[in-house]
């Protein structure tokens, strides 16, 4: 048992093992309903905390956890997680060992993903004992913290209905950025330094991460996104959302109740049966609110230098953003349509959008190796490496080529070591499955050395310290540096790239050289003609 003793505080029991101290489920906020704002959690000097304990995960699907592990294709040990969608806005604290008020050690706030739908900062995966430690032992000490906010329906859902009778849409991003304020306020009294804090996320946390950026307030002095930006989680139009929502009524039975009957109802019945009732087809996302998300942050103004698309811009220094090789292993939610006559489907869309630019429409074809008669299984392949192409790399490219500070690049390159039909690949969500180091009893010596590398890098981040040579802003075509990671089954464990497609970064320019040739708008309406249905 350790117990911290502030001023500010009052006393908190935390944990000690091994070098490194936890302080677990400490409420950064209240709730007074599942759809109501957080309100920040005030402590006083007479308390006594006890954050001994892990506190409960947002209200989601009771198999979310297997979701993770089975994409992952290896799992670890687990515990029961309660859930909830009141009593759920908690954050985790790992620290060096005999930190105090006077350390101010750099502070790494990291977001889990989930599709805003699933994740929990107590997942095993995310436990932060070993990343901290080897924050030690490499000389860059750091302080992590992991947070809870709402997901799914009491996260993202909105309508008119609900704004009238007061309750705002994106609770999730909201919830983040009270957590953010909390951090702030309270992080010196664990050892931390509330001026140098780094936001990091993993895809829908990437995303976060991004759509943090469109506060005006200074939240963070750095950004981390892994594999996730906002144009992969993107915001909807309330008329999305009102759709969603009509949706959910139906499936809660509550289409012809009153308006305040069926409003009293959505806050007040049991979780169980909210999580029962609202299928996951139903989409929870963020909502372009013109409050919290802004629209009109696009490809091309976020490559443009001269745009300002996002106030964070202004008072974020500092980015690191990158992806996997097979990012588009997560995207097999994709509208189930796209999988018939794939071929067809592709190069129809492609030739229609592309329909005054043959040649153009011909380059992209011939670089996914696809024409009408490609058998389906290669086609559908094909599609996949162009939405991984459209959901990751384009926007990681872009945002770095727009950014006015320091920005980095990394490509995470190296196989995934467990069976099942990733094996060999770098898909989705693996990198964080090696940041962290709680997996390092299934790798390989030579696979170990990439995950240390990968943690090194970030951690050094976290400090100031550049990882490698930042990106000269405006020429990712011309001048690059980025650090790959990986593949270690070819014997790389890291190395820096020259450039930004091709060769060790294993990635495709194809859309880049397109959209220099048409444009952005002209891209993603592909994108859209291939997903709609």
């Amino acid at each position: 048992m350790t117990i911290l003793e502030s001023a500010t505080l009052g006393n908190t029991k935390g944990i000690t093992s091994n070098g490194v101290t936890e302080f677990l489920g400490i409420k950064y906020a209240t709730l007074k309903n599942r759809f109501a704002e957080a309100e920040i959690t005030q402590h006083s000097s007479t308390e006594t905390l006890d954050a001994t304990k892990l506190g409960n995960a947002s209200l989601q699907v009771p198999f979310a956890l297997s979701i993770e592990f089975e994409h992952a294709q290896h799992s670890l040990q687990s515990h029961r997680i309660d859930t909830s969608s009141v009593d759920c806005l908690n954050l985790n604290i790992t620290l060096p060992e005999g930190c105090s008020a006077a350390s101010k050690l750099p502070v790494l706030v990291y977001i889990h993903g989930g599709a805003f739908f699933v994740g929990c900062n107590s997942w095993p995966q995310y436990q932060m004992r070993r990343f901290v430690k080897l924050s030690v032992e490499k000389g860059v000490p750091t302080i992590v913290v992991t947070i809870n906010y709402r997901l799914g329906p009491p996260g993202f859902m909105s309508s008119a209905e609900l704004r009238g009778a007061g309750y705002k849409p994106n609770n999730g991003i909201r919830d983040q950025r009270v957590a953010f304020t909390w951090i702030h306020k309270y992080i010196q009294e664990f050892g931390g330094d509330p001026e140098n804090i780094t936001a990091a996320g993993q895809s829908a946390g990437g995303a976060s991460v991004v759509y943090n950026l469109h506060s005006h307030e200074p939240l963070f002095r750095r950004a981390v996104s892994i594999s996730g930006t906002s144009p992969l989680m993107k915001g909807f139009p309330y008329e999305f959302h009102e759709e969603m929502y009509k949706k959910a009524v139906e499936a809660l039975g509550l289409r012809d109740a009153d308006p305040e009957d069926r409003i009293n109802a959505l806050l007040t019945m049991p979780d169980d049966e909210l999580v029962r009732k609202i299928p996951v087809t139903i989409q929870t996302a963020p909502a372009i609110d013109n409050e919290v998300i802004h629209p009109g942050v696009s490809h091309s103004v976020l490559e443009n230098l001269d745009s300002k698309p996002l106030p964070g811009m202004e008072w974020c220094q500092e980015l690191l953003i990158g992806e996997n090789e097979a990012d588009s292993s997560i995207l097999g939610w994709v509208p189930p349509h796209i999988r018939i006559n794939p071929a067809a489907r592709f190069t129809d869309a492609v030739n229609k959008i592309l329909s005054s630019q043959p040649a153009v429409a011909h380059e992209i074809l011939k670089a996914y190796n696809i024409t009408p008669d490609t058998p389906d299984e290669t086609a559908v392949e094909s599609v996949f490496k162009f939405l991984g192409d459209i959901k990751f790399h384009a926007p990681a490219l872009n945002f770095v080529h727009g950014w006015k500070g320091k920005g980095y690049v990394y490509y995470f390159n190296e196989g995934n070591p467990w069976e099942g039909p990733w094996k060999g690949r770098a898909n989705h969500i693996l990198e964080v499955f090696y940041l962290f180091q709680n997996f390092n009893e299934f790798l390989t010596a030579e696979q170990k050395q990439v995950a240390t590398a990968f943690a090194h890098d970030v951690l050094k981040f976290c400090h100031g310290i550049s990882p490698w040579p930042a990106i000269t802003p405006g020429q990712i075509q011309t001048v690059f540096s980025a650090r790959v990671y990986g593949p270690s089954q070819e014997g790389h464990v890291s190395r820096i790239a020259g450039r930004a497609f091709g060769g060790e970064s294993m990635q495709r320019g194809i859309l880049f050289d397109s959209a220099a040739k048409t444009s952005w708008s002209l891209i993603l309406q592909i994108h859209e003609e291939l997903t709609s249905a």
